[in-house]
């Protein structure tokens, strides 16, 4: 019983903070939210609209937002549609509108994909350049490969020669194996390149090891 009482003097509370009137009115209602292109490069320009309908009296105002924040809107930017240049760093971005009226709002998200044209960013994190590996040895390969726009597939070479690939991962940390033979003797070049997501620029990191030769062990 005590129990009851306090969730209902809560309640009470609850309502008490609220404007009764709001409390039984109505948010719009977005029939449609049109974005395009929603695949864009630097400083093109998107288009944005929103249809909603007011269940209640009185006119709708509008809120537009991007994010993460970037590019920049053109005027006007209080309408149902409005104009996002895009910038100059590609990724995701989320174009946001908020529909209110007298009492309530209401809101929907688009994604735009902005294209950035710059090659991957490619480090091989080991082996070093320079480092001593061993004939026969398993080798892992660790490297870094990131792009705005996702990576979307690496390539491992030596000696200019094509190994392997493996697609792009979210977490832009990757891992080759292989063991050397003795083909490779000496020294030996290690290249990995990358390829972004919607773009053909290539980027790559390489580095010189060398390779030692398993020496016989010597009975007695």
């Amino acid at each position: 019983m005590k129990r009851i009482m306090i969730f209902s003097f809560l309640i009470g509370i609850h309502f008490l903070n609220c404007d009764p009137e709001k409390l039984f009115r109505d948010a719009p209602v977005i029939t449609e939210m049109k974005v395009y292109p929603d695949r864009v490069n630097p400083f093109d320009t998107v288009y944005a609209e929103v249809e909603a309908t007011n269940p209640e009296e009185g006119l709708l105002s509008y809120q537009w937002s991007v994010s993460p924040s970037a590019g920049s809107f053109a005027d006007p930017v209080d309408g149902s549609e409005i104009r996002w240049i895009a910038p100059t760093t590609g990724g995701d971005y989320s174009i946001k509108i908020i529909v209110y009226n007298d009492y309530k709002s209401t809101e929907q998200k688009k994604i735009v994909t902005v294209i950035e044209s710059a090659a991957p960013l490619v480090r091989i994190l080991s082996p070093q350049d320079g480092e001593y590996l061993v004939q026969w040895s398993p080798t892992e390969i660790s490297l870094r490969a990131i792009h705005n726009n996702g990576i979307n597939r690496l390539f491992f070479y030596i000696n200019d020669v094509f190994q392997a690939q493996q697609s792009g991962g979210s977490s832009g940390e990757y891992v080759f194996n292989f063991t050397p033979d003795s083909s490779l003797l000496g020294k030996t070049e290690i290249k990995i390149e990358a390829i972004a997501n919607f773009v053909t620029a290539t980027g790559a990191d390489s580095i010189m090891v060398n390779i030692e030769a398993v020496l016989p062990s010597v009975g007695r």
